[in-house]
């Protein structure tokens, strides 16, 4: 999956005869024409090169032209990382067709989206371009809640379940969120095998200030005709109503059973409710349980492996050591930009190619040392392939 693009000597076209050249033609004649089985034509007839690169790597000055001293564009393209198609033009020496011999320059493009389909008018459109590697710094923040309960008096165990999710056992239980969004705590409370106590709660997971209402059930004896009165203990937000299973109204409810299930249901003046039951009234059973839950912040950086449209500079210097710019954070003085973009020639294995006018500027990181780096600044005609 490579391009070669040659503008120049005449030995290198002999030695490189799948590269024959239509300008060959007009200096030969017909002598060459059974050597070539497809006509390419070279850009800029008889002028310079068309595929060339300046820059300066830490001070030093480097000019690169395809096509001269035995220097070539190739042109390729694979898939990367997390299915992502990487189109790539590289200057090297014409032995060194991946781009990764000393002194070769390689530009990358990975691509929009996943598979094998590339809109090349949208990924090479004029404009900037973020370095691959610059996405990966996204920092969400996990909020973990830790519920627990302080009514071990009056029960033996506790079922606990988040969003009416599967149940847990316990005292306590700890579970992380990542959004704000209100969520229902149910705490059921058990003795003798049975479920006694149920209390309902929506919390959001910043907020341990109890600004949503809560609801408990207290037990005591009925000063009227009644043996028991029931009171809806209400903290957190206001509360508008109150609606008991026995169709009462109010806060506080006299009853006759000891043995039925009572249950309540307040409502702030905003809507939002909170329930309670309790079940088989004892002396030691005067309430529903009650839980509280305590936040941890937890910043939490997540990498991003896709790295759509982004772009990598892979330099090989005269040691053989390969320096990068995705291996390492970029400065805000760090910049790529497309100046311009068109649709170019087939290459060699008849693959499309894009041809772009670029600039840029960069840290290029040490493969081995990821903290070394050197600066690289330059302007750039280069070509890639896509599908």
């Amino acid at each position: 999956m490579e391009m070669r693009v040659y503008a120049g000597i005449f030995n290198g076209l002999l030695q490189h005869n799948t590269m024959c050249k239509k300008y060959i033609w007009l200096l030969l004649g017909p002598f060459l024409w059974g050597a070539c089985q497809r006509v390419e034509l070279p850009p800029n007839l008889p002028g310079d090169p068309v595929f060339t690169t300046q820059f300066t790597l830490e001070g030093a000055g480097f000019e690169i032209n395809a096509g001269v001293e035995d220097s070539y564009l190739f042109t390729r393209y694979e898939n990367g990382s997390a299915n992502v198609l990487v189109m790539s033009g590289s200057f090297a020496p014409s032995n060194c067709p991946l781009g990764n011999c000393p002194g070769s320059l390689r530009f990358e493009f990975r691509n929009n989206q996943t598979g094998t389909d590339v809109n090349p008018g949208a990924l090479f459109s004029n404009g900037a371009k973020s370095y691959w590697g610059s996405l990966t710094a996204t920092t969400d923040t996990i909020w973990r809640l830790t519920f627990s309960t302080p009514d071990t008096m009056y029960y033996q165990s506790f079922q606990w379940s988040v969003d009416n999710g599967s149940l847990q056992t316990g005292k306590s239980i700890t579970r992380d969120f990542n959004d704000q969004n209100l969520h229902k705590i149910s705490l059921r409370a058990m003795r003798n095998g049975a479920i006694r106590s149920t209390v309902v709660r929506q919390v959001l997971p910043q907020d341990t200030t109890g600004l949503l209402p809560s609801v408990g059930i207290t037990v005591s004896d009925s000063s009227g005709g009644a043996p028991y009165t029931l009171i809806a203990n209400t903290f957190g937000s206001s509360v508008s109503s109150y609606r008991w299973n026995t169709g009462d109204s109010t806060q506080n409810i006299d009853v006759h059973q000891a043995d039925a299930v009572y249950a309540v249901r307040v409502r702030s003046p905003l809507g939002d409710t909170a329930f309670a039951q309790v079940a088989a009234l004892e002396p030691l059973m005067e309430k529903t349980a009650d839980f509280s839950y305590s936040i941890q912040k937890i910043p939490q950086t997540t990498q991003d492996s896709l790295q759509f449209g982004t772009v990598n500079i892979r330099w090989v210097d005269e040691n053989n050591s390969v320096w990068e710019s995705r291996l390492n954070a970029q400065p805000g003085s760090s910049y790529f930009q497309i100046e311009s973009a068109e649709p170019y020639e087939l290459n060699e294995n008849s693959q499309k190619t894009y041809k772009m006018q670029v600039s840029f500027s960069c840290r290029l990181y040490s493969v081995l040392e990821p903290m070394l780096y050197k600066v690289i600044t330059g302007t750039a005609v280069i070509g890639v392939a896509y599908p």
